[in-house]
């Protein structure tokens, strides 16, 4: 702004509004100057400013920097809260995590206020997960699993599809032998546990049928009259899909698609139902790791991932470990990004890739 083309009047006006004091009784030419001096201020403050945000652009990005890269795999050594700012939104299909179970295996395995840290990890990863995807979680206590139960409920959208126990001591396991000296002892007073569990959500989706059809303005006879009964009459079959009651199928999400804009991937989870599992699994313990103490075995690893992902889909670790899950992930062509803390099994990882 050219100061000298404007009246006293609009340049204390002006001042008035820059919240300049002090100029009432000042002449023409010391009003201008002050304006001046204090544009200039204004330009240093938005300098320093912008250099700070450009600043802390470099530091978070150096801070995020990969420790490895390959066509499949991203690996960050960093804390996993801090890490996950930086992926995308709604990104990944599949999230598998095997968070500390905070029973004091090991220096990190003993986390104050561990519910509340557990949580606040979930509900940084619920953002990060498509619709139509998949979340699975490591844990063996009992006690605490019910706890997260309920904080997921009552604090997140993801709907709870499964509880899969891990059996590590099953007939045809080679390790059956050694998982039997175990039975016989007689000091627990109790039954030995030789199983984990895996929590497996996905998100439920159905409510965004009513949405849609309510900000079309379609009614649910609209789209029931899309599919009729053999004798041509109307059934519950789109409304028993706007409660929940089922999901879509190929055929009947082409006149939701046609009518309302929603496509499968938008409502169903994906799920390959490869037909060779229940919810008790049983795969063996993973080879005892001198680097780790609680590797998961990747033939376990691998059944999630060819159930719930396709190939190129993106996974995501935020507990990496031993990366095993990268691993299993590049052996089926899927992408897989993995966070891990701790330098030793980073190191360990990127040997192991």
């Amino acid at each position: 702004m050219d100061y000298t083309k404007l009246s006293n009047k609009e340049l204390k006006d002006e001042c008035k509004k820059q919240k300049i004091k002090g100029y009432s009784k000042l002449k023409k030419e010391e009003i201008i100057k002050l304006l001046e001096e204090n544009k200039e201020e204004e330009n240093l403050e938005e300098n320093l400013e912008e250099n700070n945000k450009i600043n802390n652009q470099i530091n978070n990005e150096e801070e995020n920097k990969h420790s490895y890269k390959d066509n499949y795999i991203t690996l960050y050594n960093n804390d996993c809260l801090k890490s996950l700012n930086f992926i995308k939104d709604k990104s990944i299909q599949l999230i598998c995590i095997d968070p500390p179970y905070n029973i004091g295996k090991d220096n990190w395995d003993i986390i104050e206020d561990y519910n509340n840290f557990m949580l606040n990890v979930i509900k940084k990863l619920e953002l990060k997960l498509k619709d139509n995807g998949s979340f699975f979680m490591f844990h063996n206590n009992m006690e605490t699993i019910s706890e997260l139960m309920i904080l997921i409920k009552n604090n997140t959208s993801f709907k709870f599809k499964q509880m899969i126990v891990w059996n590590k001591r099953f007939e045809e396991s080679p390790k059956k032998g050694y998982m039997d000296g175990y039975v016989v002892k007689e000091d627990l007073h109790n039954w030995n546990k030789m199983a984990e569990y895996i929590l497996f959500y996905t998100f439920d989706n159905h409510k965004k049928l009513k949405q849609k059809r309510e900000e079309l303005n379609i009614s649910q006879i609209t789209i029931s009259q899309e599919i009729l009964s053999k004798t041509g009459g109307l059934t519950g079959w789109y409304s028993n899909l706007e409660t929940g009651r089922n999901l879509p199928t190929r055929e009947t999400i082409k006149p939701i698609t046609k009518l309302l804009g929603l496509t499968y991937d938008d409502i169903v989870p994906k799920f390959n139902n490869l037909k060779t599992h229940h919810s008790v699994w049983n795969y063996d313990m993973a080879s005892r790791n001198e680097i780790h103490i609680t590797p998961k075995p990747k033939d376990l690893l691998k059944n999630i991932i060819l159930h719930t992902t396709d190939e190129n889909d993106l996974v995501l670790d935020c507990f990496a470990g031993t990366g095993s899950l990268g691993i299993a992930c590049k052996e089926l062509k899927r992408k897989c990004i993995l966070i891990e803390k701790e330098k030793k099994y980073v190191s360990n990882i990127i040997k192991n890739l």
